[in-house]
Parts: structure tokens; C-alpha cells; sequence
């Protein structure tokens, strides 16, 4: 499996719910958990590169079709910690299955949309199915290991997450280019129906809720500082990023002149480089948290710039484009160590919240680039704007953690 997504170099809480503790690693169930959250969470990105498709066919702009995005991840930040929190009491298996059935139920109304309305409500609702999806799966991992073999069942299910925030967008891009961006949606739903079953076989019936802290308790935790830096960070540095990448294609053909399969192409180079960076920096946040942060922030906010200067180079943008990957992939396990080593670790509200911060940022950015769009800015001045932000989230992320200990920047999470 990949580098998780999520910082495995937290103590881990006790397994729990189970009478026993599992003697043996659960490969399969974990696979399922993967390929569950794999296929959940794919499907914020997967319009990213279709956005032309389907403006062409619900005859809407492309800014407006644009906020398909924008309202997904809002969706996803704002009912994200609402449903973690509605459903704190529920069986963590009940749970998993119904969110999943919700979920393939909102993608087959989006696949069926006739309208641009249709369209947007069956992405609202898939949305409020994601944070707590994903927070769920992750206990159920934890609960499911041996004693010692938590963070290696954590890392494949965050693979799973990190897999689809770098490689959703290309792959659901390439089967909306094939057979129609409505085929990605019955994709997506395909896809969830097996984890559903997969779910169904392979988790224990008597998984419980386990211990858990009180929900005040819970809450109290998104009031401390660290957090609140950590959380705004997050949410400014994909902000940033996601500005230009929700509108990637549009620029990759229409401003360096690609045709629509390179563009495809060049957003599994993205992938690709989303996939190293991942793999890769979970061992330098173990090194150096605020190091590997600042590092990416600046690759980051260099790679943006590049595209800036060189939109219309076919040599240079796809260099550009890989690097923009590289460093957004970076970036999310030392941001996810930050967020849970100032939370204590293993709090699920904790988890959907992180998730929200994210989701925030690609709302904003999303959305703010569909503002610009409309306003008659060119799609290429959104590269020198995402620099921009990036670059406030370093400054913000260098002051944050200007007091910690190069040593104990990750030990926090213990």
C-alpha cells in the first residue's frame, strides 16, 4: 500500500469493540475498507477534467459547472463534523453500509440528472456521506488489527483516500471521454456497490462502538490553537492549488493546446505526482513536520508560478503540472499529523474535521476561481493567484509552528 494520507505515527487507540482482540491481520477487510473509501471519495474529483462535457450538455457555463465542485466539497466541509456528530451512537458497521447505500444512491440520480439542478442536489447529498465515511472506515480499521498492528491498518485505508484525491480526477476524466461524462457516475456507483458488499462479508457483526470520550469532550478539541492553525492552513493551502486545478482542462486546451486525451494524460501525470509525493512524505514529516511543510508550500507556490510564466509551452506545463501534483500530495500527511497530533489522535470528529478543512479549501478555491472566470479573468492568472495563497499558508504555517521543537514537531501526535 501507498503511504497513508493520514499520519500513522500517532499512539493508537486500544482495539476495541470486539471481545477479542484479532489475532491475525485482516488483509481482506482492510482491502474492502481501501477500495470503499477509494471509490467514496473518488467522486469529489471525478468532474474535474469533464467540466466541458457536461456545461456542453446541461447548457451551462463552464463557471457554473464549475460550483459542481465547489458545492461538493462544501457539502463535504460543512455536513462532514454534522453527521459525524448525528451519527456518533451508531454501530460503526450499520453506519459504513448505510452511508455507502446513500452514496450509490446519489450517484445513480447523477448519472440519470436531466438537469443542471438535478445534478447539483444528487452531488449534495453524495457529499454528506464523505467525512463521516471515511472517519468511519478508519476506526473500523483500527478496531479490526492486532495489538501493534493499528497504523499499518490505517495505512491502507487513508491509501485508499490518497489514492483518490490524486488519481479520482484522471480516472474518472478518462471514462467520461470515452463513454460520456454520465458513465463516470454509474462508475462511481459500481464501485461503491462492491465495497458494499465487500463491507457486508467481510466486517464483523459484533464490532461495536467501543470506548469513546464524551461528546463535549470531542468539541473541546476543535477549540484549541494548534488545531485551529492546523485546520486553516489546510484549508488555505488547497484553497490555493485547487483554484488553477479546477479549471486544469479548460486551460491545458485551450490555452497550451492540447486535445482532449493529452489533457487526460497530463491529469494522470498529476496523479502520478500526487502518488510519489504521498509515498514520499510521510517519512520526511517523521524527520521534520514543519520542514517537509514548508518545503512543499514553496514547491507548491513555485509550481504555480511556472504555469503562470509558461501556460502556453507544451515542454514546460506538464513538468508544471507534475509538480503541482507532487507537492499537493506532499502535503497531506504532514498536515494530517499536525491536525491529530494537536487533537491527541483518535477522535473521529477530529478525523471528519480534517477532512472538512480540506473540502473547505477546494470549495473556496473552486468557487473563487468560477468568480474570476465570470468576471472575464483569463483562466491562466488563476496560477499567479493560487501562488499567492499558497504562499499566505506558509507564512502562516512558519509562525504557527515557530515555537515547536524541531524534535517533538511529530512526537505531539503521541
Amino acid at each position: 500500500m501507498p503511504a497513508s494520507s493520514l499520519s500513522t505515527d500517532t499512539e493508537m487507540p486500544p482495539t476495541g469493540g470486539l471481545a477479542d482482540a484479532p489475532a491475525t491481520f485482516p488483509v481482506a477487510a482492510l482491502a474492502a475498507l481501501s477500495l470503499s473509501v477509494f471509490a467514496l471519495c473518488s467522486a469529489e474529483f471525478a468532474l474535474i477534467g469533464l467540466l466541458l462535457n457536461v456545461s456542453s450538455d446541461l447548457h451551462v457555463s463552464v463557471a457554473s459547472t464549475g460550483q459542481l465542485l465547489s458545492a461538493y466539497a462544501l457539502a463535504v466541509a460543512v455536513g462532514g463534523p454534522v453527521v459525524t456528530v448525528l451519527t456518533a451512537r451508531v454501530v460503526p458497521k450499520h453506519l459504513a453500509l448505510a452511508l455507502l447505500l446513500v452514496f450509490v444512491v446519489a450517484n445513480v440520480l447523477g448519472a440519470l440528472a436531466p438537469t443542471f439542478g438535478t445534478l447539483m442536489a444528487a452531488r449534495t447529498l453524495g457529499a454528506l456521506t464523505h467525512s463521516t465515511f471515511a472517519a468511519v472506515c478508519i476506526l473500523i480499521a483500527v478496531r479490526l488489527s492486532p495489538p501493534g498492528r493499528q497504523a499499518s491498518a490505517i495505512a491502507w485505508v487513508a491509501g485508499g483516500l490518497g489514492l483518490a484525491t490524486v488519481l479520482g480526477g484522471p480516472i474518472g476524466t478518462a471514462i467520461g471521454e470515452q463513454w460520456g461524462w454520465r458513465a463516470t457516475f454509474w462508475s462511481v456507483a459500481g464501485a461503491a456497490v462492491l465495497g458494499f458488499v465487500a463491507l457486508a462479508r467481510l466486517i464483523p457483526r459484533n464490532l461495536g462502538r467501543g470506548e469513546s470520550e464524551s461528546m463535549r469532550d470531542e468539541l473541546g478539541v476543535l477549540r484549541r490553537p494548534q488545531v485551529l492553525c492546523a485546520l486553516a492552513v489546510t484549508a488555505v493551502a488547497q484553497g490555493g492549488w485547487f483554484l488553477l486545478y479546477s479549471y486544469i482542462s479548460p486551460l491545458l486546451q485551450q490555452v497550451t493546446g492540447f486535445g482532449p486525451t493529452a489533457a487526460t494524460v497530463l491529469l494522470f501525470v498529476f496523479g502520478a505526482g500526487g502518488f510519489i509525493g504521498n509515498a514520499l512524505a510521510g517519512k520526511l514529516a517523521d524527520r521534520s513536520l514543519r520542514g517537509t511543510l514548508s518545503t512543499m508550500l514553496l514547491v507548491l507556490a513555485g509550481a504555480l508560478t511556472l504555469v503562470g510564466f509558461t501556460a502556453e509551452s507544451k515542454m514546460i506545463v506538464p513538468a508544471a503540472v507534475f509538480l503541482i501534483g507532487l507537492a499537493s500530495g506532499a502535503l497531506v500527511p504532514p498536515l494530517q499529523a499536525w491536525v491529530l497530533g494537536a487533537a491527541g489522535g483518535g477522535s473521529a470528529l477530529a478525523l471528519a474535521a480534517n477532512t472538512s478543512a480540506f473540502n473547505l479549501g477546494n470549495a473556496l478555491g473552486s468557487w473563487s476561481g468560477s468568480r474570476f472566470l465570470d468576471a472575464g479573468t483569463d483562466v491562466t492568472v488563476l496560477a499567479w493567484i493560487g501562488a499567492g495563497v499558497v504562499l499566505v499558508a506558509l507564512a502562516g504555517t512558519v509562525l504557527a509552528l515557530r515555537t515547536r521543537p524541531r524534535k517533538t514537531e511529530t512526537a505531539q501526535a503521541t
